[in-house]
This record gives structure tokens, C-alpha cells and sequence, in this order.
């Protein structure tokens, strides 16, 4: 791991300002800008503190899922900060850019915008009036940020565990102030005192990385598994079955309705190709009528019923030409057996 020994002097504080003494440190990877302000650790003085760090690496769903950003593009706020998105560079770049558009002039403490220049008090007399102002409606949530900010949907973090020991021990303090004052003898004129010393050490807890990742609970192909599995279970049927079903009812139901609407239309426009001049009049002599598909009364295309055959036109009245019956000679029986055989004559004698 990595022990250092940090310097904190004390007595370059302003109790006015700063009411505590100590250190913060963050873990941070080098894409990311380490605001450790928003989220540093603090250790104190005159203490070891040994903070051991665990890594963990998380993936999230984007839309449907989660309203989470992949790499902050659709976000309309500037990357002033030219590292990794995060949730805390594009509020502070969105507090950056309202900044510069209430007070004219951008806060130091944070990166320049294209076109602006830092808040100065010849330039800008009221800057810090208007600074305080636009911090309190960004803390209540007046500004906007909170609402265009997203959350990452990839990110990286350091679980870490603080512990804390006394540091210098009552037996080592003396000779290990010695040894540091000594140590720091070229730039300081003054004996060390424990509370502006602080000791660091920072390790690996674990080699192992936990990588956390969101997946859908119910996908597509699981929802049709399970409602085909309900439909087995219950109702003894399939998807196929169900397929089948629905083309039953709803696709072969709307092409009868079509067929029969169709041939309405069709109907219809035979009637109304019949209705002209030539309506009503008596076929002439020598004309032929119509048999067949020629005839009117055939122009259904359906299959013969007895509702449709009682709809045919009776017989008319003048008579037919009919063929005669076939005119045979063995037909008459007198002519036929007018002798009489020659073995009935020999029964008639007996």
C-alpha cells in the first residue's frame, strides 16, 4: 500500500473560516475529476488512520430501465471539466454556465467556460453577492441542474474502511518529533507539535473485483415462455393452438365478412348493368336465350341451395318442342305371338 505522513500546520488556519483541523483524501480513477469536497474522506491529526479500499465496478440499464446516460452525450450541459462523465462534473458545470449567464463572470474555484473570464472585484463588484444568490437556488433545486443532470450508467467506485489508531504513541513521541523536525529542519525554525502531523496508510483490502450489472427480469422470449406455460398449465393449449384460435375468429371472420361484402358490390353492379334501355321487353324471334353463365339467373358464384333454386323463374306458358317417342315394331305383342308355338299345341292336345 501506500504510508505517507502529512503536514498540516495548524497554525496557518483561520478560525474564522475553518472551525476543524485535518485532511480529506479520495480514491479516484485517473479519468475521473476528484471532487473531494462533495465526497472526500477525512482523517485527523496526531492519528494513524489505515483505510483499507475494495473496488467495485457497476453497470446499470439505460432507457427503458433506469434514466441513466452512457456516455453524457444527450445531455445539453458542457463537459467543462474534459474527463469521464459523472453526475457531479455536469452539476457543476451547469452551476459553471448559469454563472456565467446571471453574474457575468465565472467562479474560480471551478473550469472556464469558452468566452468567459474568472469573477474579479474591478470588473465584477458584486460577483460574490450574485455567487451566494445563485448557490442558494441551486441548493433548493431552483436552477434546473438537478433536473437535466442524469446519473452515469457506468461507474466505477472504492468501498473503503477507515480505521484509527493513536499516532505518535506517549513512549515514541518524543524522539519522533525529533526525527521529523529534524527531517523538515531546512525549511522549518520550529519544533513539531503531534497535532500538525497526520499518518496515512492506504491499501488494498482485497484483490478480488466485484463487478455488479442490472439485467432485465423479463424479456420478450421469457414473457412468451411463461404465457405459453400458463396457457399449458391451465388450459391445456399452446401458442400454436393459440395461433390457431385467433385465425379462427378474427382472420377467417374478416375474410367472410370481405367475401360476402365483395360479392354484394359484385351483385349490384350486375343489376345495375341489367337495368338499361332494353329492361322489361320480351326476348324477339330468332334471339337465343341465355343458358348457362349467360343466363341471369346464374350470376351467383355460390353453390345451389334451396333458398336460391326457390328464386328461379317458373315455366312459361307456351309449349316446349319436345321428341317424339321412338316408333319400334317389336313394341306391338299382337303382331309379335300371333302363332302359337309348337310346344304349347302338343300341351293343349294332352
Amino acid at each position: 500500500g501506500l504510508q505517507v505522513v502529512l503536514y498540516i500546520d495548524e497554525a496557518d488556519y483561520n478560525p474564522f473560516l475553518v472551525t476543524s483541523s485535518g485532511a480529506k483524501i479520495i480514491v479516484h480513477d485517473q479519468n475521473e475529476y476528484p471532487f473531494i469536497e462533495d465526497i472526500g474522506t477525512e482523517i485527523e491529526t496526531a492519528a494513524a488512520t489505515s483505510i483499507g479500499m475494495h473496488f467495485t465496478r457497476s453497470r446499470k440499464l439505460s432507457k427503458p430501465y433506469s434514466d441513466c446516460t452512457e456516455t453524457g452525450a444527450d445531455i445539453p450541459v458542457e463537459n467543462l471539466y474534459n474527463k469521464s462523465y459523472s453526475l457531479q462534473i455536469c452539476l457543476h458545470s451547469c452551476f459553471q454556465k448559469a454563472m456565467v449567464d446571471s453574474c457575468g463572470c465565472a467562479q474560480y474555484a471551478q473550469p472556464l467556460p469558452a468566452g468567459a473570464e474568472y469573477c474579479n472585484y474591478k470588473k465584477n463588484p458584486n460577483w460574490m453577492y450574485c455567487y451566494y444568490r445563485l448557490h442558494e437556488k441551486f441548493v433548493k433545486e431552483q436552477l434546473g441542474c438537478q433536473q437535466i443532470c442524469k446519473d452515469a450508467c457506468s461507474f466505477k467506485e472504492w468501498a473503503l474502511t477507515t480505521s484509527i489508531a493513536q499516532w505518535p504513541s506517549t513512549v515514541s513521541e518524543d524522539w519522533m518529533l525529533r526525527v521529523l523536525s529534524w527531517d523538515k529542519g531546512q525549511k522549518l525554525n520550529k519544533k513539531l507539535n503531534k497535532t500538525d502531523l497526520a499518518n496515512l496508510m492506504v491499501f488494498y483490502k482485497d484483490l478480488n473485483e466485484r463487478f455488479i450489472s442490472e439485467n432485465p427480469a423479463n424479456t420478450l422470449v421469457i414473457l412468451l415462455s411463461n404465457f405459453g406455460g400458463q396457457l399449458g398449465l391451465w388450459m391445456s393449449c399452446s401458442v400454436v393452438c393459440v395461433i390457431e384460435i385467433v385465425e379462427v375468429f378474427f382472420i377467417d371472420s374478416l375474410s367472410i365478412v370481405l367475401r360476402r361484402q365483395w360479392q354484394r358490390a359484385k351483385k349490384w353492379w350486375h343489376h345495375r348493368q341489367r337495368g338499361g334501355p332494353g329492361k322489361g321487353k320480351a326476348p324477339q324471334a330468332g334471339q337465343p336465350e341465355g343458358q348457362g353463365h349467360d343466363n341471369p339467373v346464374c350470376i351467383d358464384e355460390d353453390l345451389p341451395t334451396f333458398t336460391t333454386a326457390l328464386r328461379l323463374p317458373l315455366p312459361q306458358d307456351s309449349p316446349l318442342p319436345r321428341t317424339p317417342p321412338p316408333n319400334y315394331s317389336t313394341l306391338r305383342l299382337e303382331t309379335a305371338f300371333t302363332e302359337q308355338l309348337p310346344d304349347t299345341l302338343e300341351l293343349g292336345q294332352h
